[in-house]
């Protein structure tokens, strides 16, 4: 939920980390910073977790954490965009990720 924007705050801060993150890919200075490895730590650390709980049997034992970690990190980043531009309010952006996030791991 993080990756959300939900008050002025963290606007300013995805705002900052977006301009960054086109200037590390576009400045050859920045290239080799550290801030890329940043993107494959989160999808490993997040993968984990789906891993472990598909253990723990709290999802689904065919989930495929590598394939639900790929798309969970670009729906949150697609809807952190989304915020961003105005074309949807942050409530309805977590309304989103709950949606997805509850079908990984239904209450019943």
């Amino acid at each position: 939920m993080e990756s959300v924007p939900t008050d002025e705050e963290g606007r300013t801060f995805h705002l900052v980390y977006t301009e960054y993150a086109v200037l590390s890919v576009t400045d050859p200075a920045l290239a080799g910073q550290p801030f890329l490895a940043a993107p494959n730590e989160m999808e490993t650390f997040l993968a984990a977790q789906l891993t472990a709980a598909r253990q723990g049997t709290e999802t689904a034992p065919s989930l495929d954490a590598r394939q639900e970690t790929v798309v969970l990190l670009a729906l949150s980043a697609g809807l952190r965009l989304s915020v961003l531009l105005g074309q949807r309010g942050a409530q309805d952006a977590t309304a989103v990720l709950r949606y997805r996030l509850g079908r990984l791991f239904p209450a019943d």
